[in-house]
Formats: C-alpha cells, sequence, structure tokens
C-alpha cells in the first residue's frame, strides 16, 4: 500500500495573500510544510490551481525537487484527483494544507496508525479538541475517485472531504501531547499576526525540517502562557466571540496603583490576544445602562474609544476580520416615536463604523420592545451587509417571556444574539433555563458577571463597571484567567 500526501496551496488566500511563499525557516512556507510532511519518506505532491498568479508556487517548488499537480481553483477535490492518478485503489491518501507548518510525518504516521488501527475508511485530526494548525486527514483512493465522480455541491468539491465524512463515517483522533487550549494554541498561518507567531517559532532552530511538532507545540504553549491571562472566547455559530469591557470609566477609573496609560496598554494587548486566537467578533462590553445614553451619543469620543483602540491594534488590511458590537440606547428605541428611535439606531451605527473606519460588519443588537421601524431598519442594515447578524437586548425580565412572539423566521434567521441587561436585575430559574435553551440552539447568550454565582461557561461574560466600583475590572482579569 502506498501512501501519498496531497497538500493544497495557492496565492490568492483572502487573509493574507502570497503567504504560500513567505519565508519560514528560511524557505517558502509552502516548501516547509512539504518537507516536513515527507520527512520519514512518504511520497508528497502539492496540488496548486492553474491560475496565472500560481506559477509562482510551481516554479519554486520545482526548482527544489518537489512534485506539482495544478488544476482548478475552485474545484480542489478535482485537484486531488489529478494528484493521485497514477495509485491504485487501495493506497492512501493524506490531505494537509499549504499553510499549517507545524504539522509534519509524524503527526501523519499517527494518524494513519490510528486509522488502520480502528477500521475506519476515513480519519481526521479533531480539530475540535487539537489547535488549529494540526489538521491532516487520511482516507482511501478508491473513496476519494468515487467523492470525484458523485460530489457535484461546490461546497463539496472546494472542501474536499465533507462528502467522504457524509457517506462513509469518520475516526476523529486527538494526538499524544495536543496541548488542550484549542483557541490559546492556534498554529495555522491564516493573518498576518499568525505569520509573525507561527514562524517565530522556527528562529534559531537548527533543522526546521526535522524539528518534531510536539517540540514546536511546546514553544508556542510557552510564549502564549507568558503573556498573561487570555480573553475568553465562546464559539458560536456566528464565529468565535470575545467579550471585553472597554469603557470611558477604565480610562477615567484604572485600577488602583495603574496609571491610566498602563491600563490602556493592557487592554490593548487583552484585544491584540483575541483577535490572535481567530476571534471574528469583539464585544467591547458598551451597556446601554452605563455607557450609551443620549448624552454619549452626544459626546462621540465616549462612542467611539473602544472601536478607536480595536482599530489600532490591527493591521490596516486585516481589520475586516472581526464585527464589534453596537447596542441601541434603550428608552430611544422604545420611546413609541419611530422617528427618533430610527435616528438614535442610526447614530450609534454611524459613530460606530467611523470609529472603525469601515462600513461593517457590526452585531446590531436592538431592545426587545423596539418599535417596528426600528426593526425594519436593523434589518435594512443587515441587508446592507452593515450587520452581520441581529441581537436582541433584553431590558425587562418579562421581556425574555415574550421572546417568543418575535417573528419565528426573524428569530431563527437573522437574530443570533440575546443579551440581558443589568437593570433587568437577576435572573429566575424558569429564565435562566430560557437562556440556556438559546445558547443550545447556537444563539450567542450574554449576561452580566455575577461575583458570587457566575453563569454557566458556555455564556459569554464580562464585568460592567461603575464608578464605585473599579476594582471591579481586577477581578474581571482573573476570569479572563480561567
Amino acid at each position: 500500500m502506498r501512501t501519498r500526501v496531497v497538500i493544497q496551496s495557492r496565492l490568492n488566500s483572502s487573509r493574507l495573500p502570497g503567504k504560500a511563499l513567505l519565508t519560514m525557516g528560511g524557505m517558502p512556507l509552502v516548501e516547509l510544510v512539504a518537507r516536513r510532511a515527507a520527512r520519514s519518506g512518504h511520497e508528497v505532491v502539492v496540488a496548486t490551481s492553474a491560475e496565472r498568479y500560481d506559477d509562482r508556487i510551481a516554479a519554486h517548488l520545482a526548482s527544489v525537487g518537489i512534485a506539482v499537480v495544478r488544476g482548478s481553483l475552485d474545484d480542489v477535490l478535482a485537484r486531488f484527483g489529478q494528484a493521485t492518478a497514477d495509485l491504485d485503489d487501495s493506497d492512501r491518501v493524506v490531505r494537509l494544507t499549504g499553510d499549517n507548518p507545524v504539522a509534519d510525518a509524524d503527526l501523519v504516521d499517527d494518524l494513519l496508525t490510528a486509522v488502520a488501527a480502528s477500521g475506519h475508511r476515513y480519519g481526521r485530526i479533531d480539530i475540535d479538541q487539537v489547535p488549529e494548525g494540526l489538521g491532516a486527514e487520511v482516507f482511501l483512493v478508491s473513496d476519494l475517485r468515487r467523492a470525484t465522480r458523485e460530489a457535484t455541491e461546490a461546497y463539496d468539491r472546494e472542501h474536499v472531504t465533507p462528502w467522504l465524512r457524509r457517506t462513509l463515517g469518520e475516526l476523529l483522533h486527538v494526538p499524544p501531547g495536543s496541548p488542550t487550549d484549542v483557541s490559546a494554541y492556534r498554529a495555522t498561518v491564516d493573518t498576518l499576526s499568525d505569520y509573525v507567531r507561527v514562524s517565530a517559532l522556527f528562529d534559531g532552530v537548527a533543522d526546521p525540517v526535522a524539528v518534531p511538532w510536539q517540540q514546536l507545540m511546546g514553544e508556542l504553549s510557552l510564549q502564549v502562557d507568558a503573556l498573561g491571562p487570555r480573553v475568553p472566547l465562546i464559539d458560536s455559530e456566528i464565529g468565535l466571540v470575545s467579550r471585553v469591557v472597554l469603557s470611558s470609566r477604565h480610562f477615567a477609573n484604572p485600577p488602583q496603583g495603574t496609571g491610566s496609560a498602563a491600563w490602556a496598554e493592557h487592554l490593548r494587548a487583552l484585544l491584540a490576544g483575541a483577535i490572535d486566537r481567530g476571534v471574528t467578533h469583539v464585544d467591547t462590553g458598551l451597556s446601554p445602562a452605563s455607557d450609551i445614553s443620549p448624552t454619549a451619543i452626544a459626546r462621540t469620543a465616549i462612542v467611539r474609544q473602544p472601536v478607536d483602540l480595536l482599530r489600532a491594534i490591527t493591521d490596516p488590511a486585516l481589520n475586516r476580520r472581526f464585527a464589534v458590537v453596537c447596542r441601541v440606547v434603550p428608552a430611544a428605541a422604545g420611546s413609541g416615536d419611530a422617528c427618533d428611535a430610527q435616528q438614535a439606531l442610526e447614530a450609534v451605527v454611524e459613530r460606530t463604523l467611523a470609529g472603525l473606519g469601515r462600513r461593517g460588519p457590526v452585531v446590531l443588537v436592538i431592545p426587545a420592545d423596539s418599535t417596528p421601524a426600528t426593526w425594519q431598519r436593523a434589518r435594512a442594515y443587515l441587508g446592507e451587509g452593515v450587520a452581520s447578524c441581529l441581537g436582541v437586548l433584553v431590558t425587562r425580565r418579562s421581556d425574555l417571556d415574550d421572546l417568543d412572539d418575535l417573528d419565528r423566521d426573524l428569530f431563527d434567521r437573522d437574530v443570533r444574539w440575546v443579551e440581558l441587561d443589568p437593570a433587568a436585575g437577576p435572573l429566575s430559574a424558569r429564565h435562566e433555563q430560557k437562556m440556556a435553551d438559546l445558547s443550545s440552539r447556537g444563539v450567542v447568550v450574554a449576561t452580566p458577571w455575577q461575583r458570587t454565582d457566575p453563569p454557566p461557561a458556555a455564556w459569554v461574560t464580562c464585568v460592567l463597571v461603575t464608578e464605585a466600583e473599579a476594582d471591579a475590572v481586577e477581578q474581571a482579569m482573573a476570569l479572563f484567567g480561567r
């Protein structure tokens, strides 16, 4: 039985164009991935596209003796078929991607052994339990050929293996020695910050091809742990969500013994850490009950300060990577004056977008009792692409009972965020169960953090800071560490 590792790679990646040829370990990234996979003698082929810009990948690999096949940009499944055309049906294929340089031949062999022992026809590294960057899949050539013939959906053709998983079932494998924090120790090269972090792992390494993946992940773990508290994440249908509390009061009343400049830098580091961990949505924690008020809307600096900070810590070419949470003032939204409510919504959204320097995306959170005109304008922002999804702010506990009265199509399709305003008071057991049910349906559930009774770990948490309780920020940092 022959085993061939097929590595897919292209230059037109959306978040970091040209990454395949960025230098890592003294050679282009795609070459490093191929050499590490071939270290134990596996056959390796790089499958790239026939587009003109991928001539650069093909030319370089040919010059260093690494096999290349070229095919359709979007039909990656067909590319894999081309890369294995000379193999027998009983031979095996390993799929790797060209942006995961930490993966190596040892990882491939470990997966091959696990799949062979299990009797499965398809197996993969369990990316729900293993950091991104260590992904690998194995399957038979006969099954690849069947998928090439029978898979018709564009998604199946682009992503190669979904049809195989649905048809054959799967073995999910966790290699020994893998770190446990999936988000913190991500080792893929998807953005510029990923490249800086992962390429540093190979600095000073005598042989970047031979260094074991466990050693590299150990070094990455040390680097991540040295950065201090980690920003909490929740994995939801809308992506990875991080909630970091930022308000004007943080800068006016930093924790005792901390200067405002040092505190600003601390918050900057927390947000940078969130984005480094692959966060797609960042909630600045601005609460209608404390920060966003008619007065605050008139004072642009207060509303824009958190998004200015978000903008400052991201490369301009990459800042479209995340969405921020944008809230509407409850009093204005539910005042009954449709014109005023709509103007309040537009004021908050437009000032947030001005602070970000781009037209979206935002998670637009509006009160449950908003006027029909407010809901209509919110859905218009969704249609324009300004909002990635809608959220509902529960300002009274009774609003939770009214959520089921919302248009079911609206709630199931567009509303993916439900938040409890602190003014609503503590939840009853029945309401807590309702929030838990929403979370289980893929809705992001955001609640204030209570010192003595924190909400379930699966919920997004935050601390709302008041002038009389600035020390709560320090306790938030302790929570972040957990």
